[in-house]
């Protein structure tokens, strides 16, 4: 009776609430009256119900984000803000970044999802993937909001979603500078789907007992035993207040979803790479990263308005010191001495400065985010694909060559016209299950196919009044018939996004060894290989793509000019000896005429 009567006291404030438009209140976190300094956060914890929690509350529910910071933060502006508005196509979406990404192993389909609607992705609605689906597939870097608020749309998420909660957006993960701020357990408790849970338990001031993903579609809370709050009695003080070390987010919490790994150097060398020369001269992430109350941060690109002076030209090339050699900060200023300025209008910045050199071979990469690194105990997953390759040193939207990370992606769509649409894998499955079923043993973290079965699955779609075909590295297989037509496509095109650190100083930048660095005939800056990465076996191994491929430029053109520097010392040197040459013939010239003159002079004179 108890928790009946406290269910309808919850669902009553909710209802008061509303009516009384709590969004339309002044808040006092919002805005700066120039005080530099940050407030201590002592305050009352508040329920997904607006209920203050207590120490003494028997049956304690987990604190809300939404409702405790939403007393003095304008939680709405706040979730419009970049890190929770990927799910809005009315977003200016930028410069295309880092996607989320569906794979399924069985139907060997790895494709770039985003709902900014970047060139090369697919929005999770296409795909078939409901929020609720979106959520659990991408649980363990999930910073809350966007996705995990969004309600259920099948009736059977909508009972689980009732079970777990809505995902929202956790600001502790970002501005909670404690020592007990995990991560890790973070993404634990997501993928137990323990949603209204995640901030409690992380936070480290409450342990979190039972596992949503265990209860029953029938569990009912007011009969059933569930999943138990135990706060941490000591963090209540005499007025029910709680304290929480919130400050501007630190590198470490940033690095947690931001992290990449190059898989070319061994775990046991990992403590010799070296960071972001602007983090080992003392800046922080938020320092180039910033944003307002609405939270859209700045990325560093070249863009317009009070962004502009943090990219790599606001503070290193426009006039921002007092100092003519000095930029932001006291940046210093590249002199970029006998580099002809063509380069700065082919190549960005993070070309020469960014990632590691270029190799022959470009090398595999982790990333946090796609293959959910960082995570510690049981829930330890060890994702190997899709295989994302850098640096590939490539043309992006903006014409000009920098270094990106790529990966290459693999789906079986439906054509109309020159548009493909990626079938879901369950669809796929429903159709030709039985040819992708068959068991064998992967090859390259892939489970192989051959052309024979891309043939077999394609005719099973035959019956179909739509043109099924298979993209895979940077290929795109359609039946003609009988016959396996296999051809170029742009769909099939790797999808990229900018590489931009770890920045190296100039001193280790291409270019500090003159032109040698990047214009010979077998630079890896333009002849450098990277692996078209495809579940296809043939019989030539993988196909190797070179990069200057992904640049657009002819091979022999670029071979050939790159074969001039050979010769250019040499023709320094017959140029400047012609040119001593050319000069004596002018002095002698020069003095026979002086004489010439002299002598004229003087007969005139007698």
């Amino acid at each position: 009776m108890k928790n009946i009567v406290r269910t309808l006291i919850l669902s009553v404030c909710l209802l008061s609430t509303v009516a009384a438009g709590a969004d339309d209140k002044e808040r006092i976190g919002e805005g700066n009256d120039g005080n530099r300094s940050g407030p201590v956060h002592h305050f009352e914890l508040f329920d997904e119900a607006g209920m203050k929690i207590r120490a003494e509350d028997e049956s304690p529910n987990p604190f809300s984000l939404k409702k405790t910071c939403g007393e003095c933060h304008d939680y709405e502006k706040i979730a419009a803000g970049w890190h929770f508005n990927g799910h809005n196509p009315e977003v200016d979406p930028g410069r295309p970044g880092q996607p989320w990404v569906l794979t399924d192993s069985r139907t060997r389909t790895q494709i770039p999802l985003s709902g900014r609607g970047w060139e090369g992705t697919f929005t999770p609605e296409q795909l078939g993937v409901t929020p609720w689906e979106f959520v659990k597939k991408n649980f363990s870097h999930f910073p809350g909001g966007s996705y995990g608020e969004m309600a259920a749309e099948d009736v059977d998420d909508e009972i689980r979603q009732n079970i777990s909660g809505m995902y929202e957006i956790n600001c502790l993960t970002c501005h909670h500078r404690s020592y007990k701020q995990d991560h890790s357990l973070a993404a634990l408790q997501a993928g137990r789907q323990n949603y209204r849970w995640i901030a409690a338990a992380s936070s480290g001031k409450a342990e979190i007992k039972g596992v949503a993903l265990s209860l029953d579609d029938f569990f009912d809370p007011e009969f059933d035993e569930g999943i138990e709050t135990v706060y941490d009695k000591n963090i209540f003080d005499s007025d029910d207040k709680v304290f929480f070390d919130i400050g501007m987010p630190s590198n470490d919490q940033c690095y947690f979803c931001h992290s990449n790994q190059n898989l070319g150097v061994t775990t046991d060398d990992e403590w010799t790479r070296d960071e972001d020369v602007h983090l080992q001269s003392g800046l922080n992430c938020i320092d180039c990263h910033r944003n307002g109350d609405d939270h859209m941060i700045t990325r560093g690109i070249e863009t317009d308005g009070p962004g502009k002076s943090l990219t790599c030209e606001g503070c290193h090339v426009d006039e921002h010191g007092d100092s003519p050699e000095l930029g932001r900060l006291g940046a210093p200023k590249p002199a970029h001495r006998g580099i002809p300025t063509i380069h700065f209008e082919k190549l960005t910045c993070t070309a020469c400065h960014s990632g590691p050199w270029p190799t022959e071979e470009v090398g595999r990469w982790k990333t946090a985010r796609i293959h959910k690194t960082g995570l510690h105990g049981k829930h330890n997953l060890d994702i190997t694909q899709p295989h994302v390759y850098a640096p590939v040193l490539m043309k992006g939207a903006d014409e000009k060559i920098g270094p990106y990370k790529i990966f290459w992606p693999a789906y079986w769509a439906t054509v109309e016209g020159e548009t493909l649409t990626p079938l879901a894998p369950k669809d796929v499955m429903d159709v030709a299950g039985k040819t992708l079923k068959a068991k064998v043993e992967k090859v390259d973290d892939w489970r192989p196919l051959t052309e024979a079965q891309i043939t077999d699955v394609l005719k099973a779609f035959s019956d179909d009044e739509q043109t099924v075909v298979y993209v895979a590295g940077g290929k795109k297989y359609q039946l003609n018939g009988e016959t396996l037509d296999i051809s170029e496509d742009d769909a099939a095109k790797p999808y990229a996004w900018p590489m931009a650190h770890d920045v190296r100083p100039a001193e280790q930048g291409l270019g500090v060894r003159l032109c040698k660095d990047c214009h010979t005939t077998d630079s890896a800056f333009f002849f450098g290989k990277v692996q078209a990465d495809s579940p296809v076996q043939t019989e030539g191994g993988p196909e190797m793509v070179e990069m200057i491929q992904l640049q657009g430029i002819d091979r022999l053109y670029m071979w050939m000019f790159n074969a001039s520097f050979v010769f250019r010392p040499m023709l320094k040197i017959v140029a400047f000896a012609s040119c001593g040459l050319i000069a004596l013939v002018v002095l002698a010239y020069f003095l026979r005429a002086v004489a010439a003159i002299s002598n004229a002079c003087k007969e005139e004179v007698v």
